[in-house]
């Protein structure tokens, strides 16, 4: 899916678009609009995007199986019926790196989206002063950083995934359980995620009985040419290194120019690259790792949760594939986004409430006290809503709640991951669910 347009500008290229309306197939759009390639393109591509006549949402994502979990909810939503009377229009982008993220955040939030979609911690980071200024709630589900929790950010920011406080923990009882004691911290210079991966699993390894020898910072953004980290790494002599690198192409490779080394420890990964398919398919030779890589990661959802079938088979209906990590709190996004705005359009008196108003509403229909509903019977919740009831959702992902910090409380599933080197493929049968509280 999405468009090649390597003949125009930088910021036009990766713009990846569904128009999740009625009559509009999933994949259906992309770009300002039809025509063919004499047709130029409009001058400000993004602000083409938007219909005034609709109700804009948007994504700036980090993969395209979350822009594709996006729009498969907007598609059900209008479906349903839109909200406010009107359709949701989903504009979903695929940014390739931080400074393109922030460019298309910027053009959307200036364009006048009134609340956002946005992956990973630096990202948001990087774009919460312009959303603090406009008043743009900013919702995610890839952004682990502890930063978020106590940052000033006007009660903008709602994760639908876990901090780095909770999941980091997880990793160190793994690694240790696993017999390890010796870890190497390897992450990115200047992240975000990685400078809270480091605060935290080091303290928690610690505390287990285990002891992080050396912490090796790789320059954001380089993709090869790792030996001289490497070299720091291995020096170190350890039994478990945590690699960190935010990307799962970059951090695979990593492992591919490790393979001289012959290292027999655990690679133990966050949840940035275990249960990513995407890492796998960018080792060399997985057979070749001979202790082995696992990981853990609360970005999938628990399978025999009711919700979470649903979303997996209307996931495989429209796409035909599985879907990846990530993609089921992202299909929670929309859902949470549509119900908080029909909510706060009615409580208003407004077709196009803003994003104060939008935000004001997002606890409202996440937490308790509430009818429950959930995404197989959204046009219900909807209608619920528009009777002047009370809801409170629990996804496809979990039934959880935000706490005054856009942090979310509640059990939450945790995935094992152990990597089959035979079949290049992630064993993710063994769940945990941990208890996240106030």
């Amino acid at each position: 899916m999405g468009c090649n347009m390597n003949t125009v500008s930088r910021r036009r290229r990766a713009l990846l678009l569904l128009l999740a309306g009625a009559g509009a197939g999933v994949g259906a759009g992309c770009g300002g609009g039809g025509g063919d390639a004499a047709t130029p393109l409009p001058a400000n591509p993004l602000q083409a995007m938007l219909d005034p006549n609709a109700i804009n949402i948007a994504s700036v994502g980090w993969r395209t199986s979350t822009r594709d979990a996006f729009l498969l909810a907007a598609k059900q939503i209008n479906d349903a019926g839109g909200v406010l009377g009107k359709r949701l229009n989903a504009i979903a982008l695929v940014a390739r790196d931080n400074a393109e993220a922030q460019d298309m955040g910027a053009q959307l939030i200036a364009a006048g989206v009134p609340i956002l979609n946005v992956s990973t911690s630096t990202r948001v980071l990087n774009l919460l002063p312009l959303a603090i200024a406009k008043g743009v709630p900013i919702l995610t589900e890839s952004s682990s950083s502890p930063a978020l929790t106590s940052i000033a950010d006007a009660d903008l920011v709602f994760r639908v995934g876990v901090s780095d406080v909770d999941a980091t923990p997880v990793l160190a009882k793994l690694a240790f359980d696993a017999g390890k004691r010796r870890a190497v911290v390897l992450v990115n210079q200047g992240d975000a995620f990685g400078a809270g991966l480091n605060s935290l699993f080091t303290p928690a390894f610690q505390a287990l009985g285990g002891q992080v020898v050396a912490t090796v910072a790789v320059p954001f953004g380089l993709k090869s040419g790792f030996a001289p980290y490497l070299q720091q790494v291995f020096d170190a002599k350890p039994d478990v290194v945590l690699n960190g690198i935010l990307a799962a192409d970059i951090s695979a490779n990593v492992l591919n120019e490790a393979l001289p080394y012959q290292y027999a420890g655990l690679w133990l990964l966050p949840g940035t690259a275990a249960g990513n398919q995407t890492f796998i398919d960018n080792l060399a030779d997985p057979r070749q790792i001979a202790g082995g890589a696992a990981g853990s990661a609360a970005t999938i959802g628990l399978y025999g949760n009711a919700s979470h079938q649903f979303f997996r088979r209307s996931y495989l209906a429209q796409y035909g594939a599985e879907p990846q990590d990530f993609t089921a709190p992202t299909y929670d996004i929309v859902m949470l986004m549509a119900l908080a705005i029909e909510r706060a359009g009615l409580l208003n008196g407004s077709k196009n409430p803003s994003g104060p108003m939008i935000r004001d509403s997002l606890r409202q229909v996440m937490n308790a006290p509430g009818q429950k509903v959930r995404p197989e019977d959204i046009a219900a919740a909807l209608d619920l809503l528009r009777r002047g009831g009370d809801v409170a959702y629990a996804g496809a992902y979990a039934d959880i709640e935000w706490d005054e910090h856009g942090d979310i409380v509640g059990q939450v599933p945790f995935t094992v991951f152990r990597l089959d080197a035979a079949a290049r493929l992630w064993d993710a049968s063994r769940q945990i669910v941990i208890g996240l509280p106030r």
